[in-house]
């Protein structure tokens, strides 16, 4: 079961209490997103609201789920 390191955890709190997509969030999300679902980092375009959206919910996914 993949589960988001302790920092990471942390990092992604904060995002999810802003609830607002920023250059700040987008960076948090774009790095994480990567390393777990295993691709190279880039943030894609904001107006690409369903690929964020989607990245988002995969992300809760895993936050849901605890740190380690």
């Amino acid at each position: 079961m993949v589960r988001f390191l302790k920092w990471e955890y942390e990092n992604y709190s904060e995002v999810r209490e802003k609830k607002k997509l920023n250059a700040d969030t987008q960076e948090v999300i774009a790095h994480l997103h990567a390393k777990y679902f295993k691709h190279s980092f880039y943030k894609p375009c904001t107006c690409s609201g369903k690929t964020w959206q989607m990245w988002v919910a995969q992300l809760n996914d895993i936050y849901e789920r605890g740190h380690s």
